[in-house]
C-alpha cells in the first residue's frame, strides 16, 4: 500500500488504471441494484473500473451520507435523481491527488485539482453542498476533512 499511494511508481500506476477505467468503461462498469432496509436505502454507484461509491439515504428525512465519492459528477448524478441532501461524506481512505476533475462554480464547469479516488468526489461535494460534514482519517490527509 505504501509503495502505491505515497511513491511517484505508484502515482503513475494509479494514473493508468483510471485511463484504462475511462476508457474501457465510459458509461460505469455495471449496473448495481440498490439496498432497501427499513427506512434506509443504499444505492451503489459504479466508479472506475471496479469500484463502487455508496449513496446511503435515510428515506423518512431525504437525508444522506456518500462513502468513497471517487467520481462527485456521478456521485452528484445520483444525489439529484434521487431527491435527497447530501448531510455527510464519509472517506475510508485516499489515493494520490493530482488529476483535475469538473466541477461546478457560477452555473458553468470548471477544472479543479481533486483526485480520483475514494475522496475524489470531497471538494467538489462541498462546493455543491456547502453544509455537508467531511469523515475519515486525518492520517490519510483527505481533502475538506471537517
Amino acid at each position: 500500500y505504501s509503495l502505491y499511494a505515497r511513491t511517484r511508481l505508484g502515482y503513475l500506476f494509479y494514473q493508468r488504471q483510471v485511463k484504462k477505467a475511462r476508457e474501457r468503461y465510459p458509461h460505469g462498469h455495471s449496473v448495481p441494484e440498490p439496498c432497501h432496509f427499513p427506512g434506509v436505502k443504499i444505492l451503489p454507484i459504479p466508479v472506475l473500473s471496479n469500484n463502487y461509491s455508496y449513496l446511503v439515504i435515510d428515506t423518512d428525512s431525504g437525508q444522506a451520507a456518500v462513502v468513497d465519492p471517487s467520481d462527485p459528477l456521478a456521485v452528484q448524478a445520483a444525489i439529484e435523481e434521487e431527491g435527497v441532501m447530501l448531510e455527510a461524506i464519509f472517506c475510508t481512505h485516499k489515493h494520490w491527488n493530482l488529476q483535475p476533475y469538473p466541477t461546478w462554480g457560477a452555473g458553468t464547469c470548471f477544472e479543479l485539482p481533486a483526485c480520483r479516488d475514494h475522496s475524489g468526489g470531497n471538494t467538489a461535494l462541498r462546493q455543491q453542498h456547502g453544509s455537508c460534514k467531511v469523515y475519515g482519517s486525518a492520517l490519510d490527509a483527505i481533502p475538506e476533512l471537517t
